[in-house]
């Protein structure tokens, strides 16, 4: 068993009490580390009248068999009114909770610990198939006035992500209606923690070019930049974060001539590759060449990177389960090392809270006692290190002071390791 021992050069003078305390700037995504932010998961009496276990069990009953998800976070910081039991229990006896974003206390607490560890924000993501629904907007409505509050409490920054996977035919009419839904009713972009970029809100919008959402057609794609760029009313109007595939660059020249309207390009990066020589045949493949590519023609590049993953729960067993083993975050830090020393000014880190496929990197279950008893859920001793619950959360603080040029780049964890 190994144990990992923080250095003071790694956490700088954010473990001083009386040091102030990052804050970022809402007028940029440059010099940003930025989390994908799910805020799906609910529980049955989370005063949403939905009635469901969302996420966490698929809407079935609390138990190991019906599970959706890998990872069990640390549930020991929760306040007792944002968590459920489920019909599991610990090693100790004792019921095991989960938590609902739907309640303010338990974003009220990821975003603290964003702020103790000196971490910008999050792409909040709204899928458009889940919004046109009463119950899925009843939720995600909520959950954005949640992230806005806690965000404007705790002075960090955020954006909306529309993930537009399953949306079918009208999602373009369905996004555009629900971002002036954001804007007019929820007054998103009037907060003091929206972000912005290039002078404008930023928005990112998720699957563009995907084999999955082919009914997002390139003459609909081209409108809906131009609507957001020029066309619509200007307080509609915002930059443009664009998620699409790693392949874009093998894309047909009309979408190509698509994503030479997106502000800034986002390869997706998860389950590409799974160990460090994978990481590095997709820098020299993907990372470097579209940096490359986006300096040419005057759009930003933003990669994404992840701490691992898997889905054995979600897949109902037919993945393995850890199937990208996180070793002890060196799979993490090598990819971040990897994407900085191309020289990117800003990085995604997919994902914040997604237990569901094993890429969360907000405070985990460091150990088996903290998770159910006799169940197959991931801690974060899995590869046979011993590590504290916020460690991930210490690793994307490191990316963001390589990033803000606080500390040095290195290939290796900037850590010593104690056996």
């Amino acid at each position: 068993m190994k144990s990992i021992t923080i250095i003071s050069l790694f956490v700088l003078a954010s473990l001083n009490a009386m040091a102030q305390k990052y804050v970022p700037t809402t007028n940029t995504l440059n010099k940003k580390v930025m989390f994908g932010y799910q805020g799906w998961h609910a529980t049955p009496n989370d005063g949403s009248n939905n009635g469901v276990w969302r996420h966490w069990f698929g809407g079935r009953q609390p138990e190991a068999k019906n599970a959706n998800f890998d990872l069990w976070p640390d549930m020991r910081e929760y306040p007792a009114d944002v968590l459920e039991a489920t019909s599991m229990t610990y090693p100790d006896g004792s019921p095991a909770k989960l938590y609902s974003a739907y309640k303010y206390g338990a974003v009220d607490l990821h975003f603290k610990w964003m702020m103790e560890h000196d971490l910008d924000g999050v792409f909040q993501q709204r899928f458009v198939t889940d919004i046109k629904g009463r119950g899925g907007a009843r939720h995600f409505n909520q959950v954005v006035r949640n992230v806005k509050q806690a965000s404007e409490k705790y002075k960090r920054v955020y954006c909306i992500m529309y993930d537009i996977s399953g949306a079918g035919p009208t999602w373009k009419q369905d996004l555009m209606k629900d971002w002036m839904f954001l804007v007019d009713s929820l007054q998103v972009t009037k907060g003091s923690s929206y972000l912005h970029h290039k002078g404008k809100p930023l928005l990112s919008i998720w699957g563009l070019g995907f084999d999955h959402t082919q009914f997002a057609t390139v003459a609909q794609s081209d409108s809906l930049l131009d609507w957001f760029h020029k066309n619509a009313p200007k307080k509609y109007q915002a930059t443009i974060m664009g998620g699409i595939n790693d392949t874009w660059q093998t894309h047909t020249a009309d979408w190509k001539a698509v994503y030479n309207k997106i502000d800034i390009i986002s390869p997706w990066a998860v389950g590409r590759f799974g160990d460090d020589k994978g990481a590095d045949k997709f820098r020299d493949r993907t990372v470097v060449p579209d940096k490359a590519y986006c300096d040419a023609h005057k759009i930003e590049y933003l990669p994404v990177i992840f701490p691992g993953f898997s889905w054995y729960n979600l897949r109902r067993t037919k993945s393995p389960f850890n199937q990208i083993p996180r070793r002890g975050g060196e799979f993490y830090w090598h990819q971040s090392y990897n994407v900085i020393n191309a020289g990117v000014s800003m990085v995604y880190i997919a994902m914040y809270d997604e237990v569901d496929e094993g890429t969360a990197m907000y405070k985990a279950a460091p150990t088996a006692a903290e998770r159910p008893a006799n169940e197959k859920y991931l801690s974060l001793d899995q590869d046979g290190q011993s590590l504290p619950s916020d460690w991930y959360l210490q690793l994307a603080q490191g990316t963001s002071n390589v990033l803000r040029g606080k500390i040095k780049n290195t290939v290796t964890l900037p850590v010593g390791l104690k056996k």
